[in-house]
C-alpha cells in the first residue's frame, strides 16, 4: 500500500513539462511558498527551497516521508 499525502485544493498546482503532483508548502520561518513536485520521467521528489537546491535533500521532504537524493518514490496524493 502506497502512503498517503493529503494536498488542500488551494495548494494544488498544475502540472508542467518536467514535474506533476506539484503542491505548495508555507515554509515556518517566513511567508514564502515553496512547490514541491515529483519528477514525470525518474519519479523522484523535488522542493524548490534552497536545502534541496543545493544538496538534494531537505527537511520538508523528510517531513512529509519522502526520499531525498533523487530517490524514485511513489504515493497516494489526494487532493482535499
Amino acid at each position: 500500500m502506497l502512503p498517503t499525502i493529503y494536498v488542500r485544493s488551494d495548494m494544488a498546482l498544475p502540472d508542467n513539462s518536467q514535474w506533476e503532483n506539484r503542491f505548495n508548502v508555507k515554509s515556518e520561518s517566513s511567508n514564502r511558498l515553496y512547490v514541491i513536485s515529483q519528477n514525470k520521467k525518474n519519479r523522484h521528489w523535488g522542493f524548490s527551497c534552497p536545502g534541496w537546491r543545493a544538496h538534494r535533500t531537505c527537511k520538508h521532504l523528510s517531513a512529509l516521508g519522502l526520499p531525498g537524493h533523487s530517490q524514485p518514490y511513489e504515493v497516494n496524493l489526494i487532493n482535499q
